[in-house]
């Protein structure tokens, strides 16, 4: 039996929080000059100064400085004392028509905000107990600099004081591996795969399996392996064990499993594919026992790991086609699909 579709709470609360970082980032775009403004009090707060080259003709700013320290500050992304919070990772989005329109003008929903109302409502029942990337100390910092915003950057100076066009996905991407390396316990992926474009696959999942705090067995999907898998497929390799380290987007990179060809495969070869990726990624702990998670994280039963399918239910009211026959009910053969994940965004809402 299936699990449910993303909650209606979630989604509700996770509409709410991307439309604020949307208002958010367009004022920033409107106001670059008071982001910078922001970004080199900070810097100079540091004792930081533009470093420029002796021919004078390329400089690396104090604010590029002073982020490049933010992206691999331990200390700000650690949780407070005295919490041991379950860290939650996220990749790409889903389409919702209610959510702001992404880079490619399709309605898009973050992960991030699906995960960030996760922890929210976490944390409402026990404080501390939950957080992602963005609710840390050192993420807050980073997200209120709108780096994905072109104005933040030509206003910072753009290449010649160090922001290339790739800097605010490269910031991001060493902060969310940093993120990563410090995480403790059981951890959340809200993502049904990684994709190889993307920094959960690029860098966070690699991150926490060779954090001794973390490790292979303590990384949890917050949803069910595609359904669009062959059932041998979704119940071998769609284990957390095996999606926290196999690929399956990209036949020419390592580590890839073909869902259909897989489920072709005879049951030793099966195996012997999902214990080679294991050992190329996580030696040895395919076999070893889990890390004992935190005390504070030790009460499932109060912060259960959600299961979920990925996509949202479609509400009654959404216009379709009339159908020619009865309407089947959601979830069987013929029932109007669920919103589906979108894997083609770029920027914030992208390959992160």
């Amino acid at each position: 039996m299936s699990s449910e579709w993303i909650p209606e709470h979630i989604e509700k609360g996770a509409l709410e929080r991307a439309k604020a970082r949307d208002a958010a980032a367009r004022d920033a775009s409107l106001d670059p000059d008071s982001v910078v403004e922001r970004i080199a009090a900070a810097a100079e707060a540091a004792g930081l100064k533009d470093i420029v080259s002796e021919d004078g003709k390329s400089r690396l700013s104090k604010e590029r400085q002073y982020i490049d320290a933010l992206t691999r500050d331990k200390e700000k992304l650690t949780p407070p004392e005295g919490t041991k919070p379950i860290s939650a990772f996220w990749s790409y989005g889903l389409e919702h028509p209610d959510a702001p329109k992404n880079d490619r003008g399709a309605p898009f929903l973050s992960q991030r905000f699906i995960a960030e109302q996760w922890a929210a409502e976490q944390n409402a029942v026990s404080a501390g107990t939950a957080q992602t990337l963005e609710t840390t100390q050192g993420g807050q910092e980073l997200d209120g600099m709108f780096l994905w915003e072109p104005e933040i950057i030509r206003a910072l100076g753009g290449e010649e004081a160090g922001f290339h066009p790739g800097y605010a996905k490269a910031a991001w991407d060493q902060i969310s591996e940093t993120y990563g390396s410090v995480a403790e316990g059981r951890v959340l992926i809200f993502a049904d795969i990684g994709n190889t474009r993307a920094v959960l696959q690029q860098k966070e999942l690699g991150a926490l399996c060779n954090n001794p705090d973390v490790g292979l067995h303590n990384i949890h999907f917050a949803y069910e392996a595609p359904q669009s898998w062959p059932e041998t497929t979704r119940a071998e390799a769609g284990t957390n064990a095996v999606r926290a380290v196999a690929q399956f987007d990209n036949k020419d990179l390592p580590r890839y499993i073909d869902p259909y060809a897989f489920a072709a495969d005879a049951p030793e070869a099966r195996k012997a594919k999902i214990d080679s990726i294991l050992e190329a990624v996580a030696p040895a702990q395919a076999q070893a026992p889990a890390v004992e998670a935190p005390a504070r994280q030790a009460t499932p039963k109060s912060l259960p790991s959600p299961l979920w399918q990925m996509g949202f239910q479609v509400p009654a009211t959404v216009t379709r086609p009339a159908p020619s026959g009865p309407v089947p009910a959601a979830g069987v053969a013929g029932a109007p699909p669920a919103l589906t994940p979108r894997s083609t965004a770029t920027g914030m809402d992208g390959p992160a």
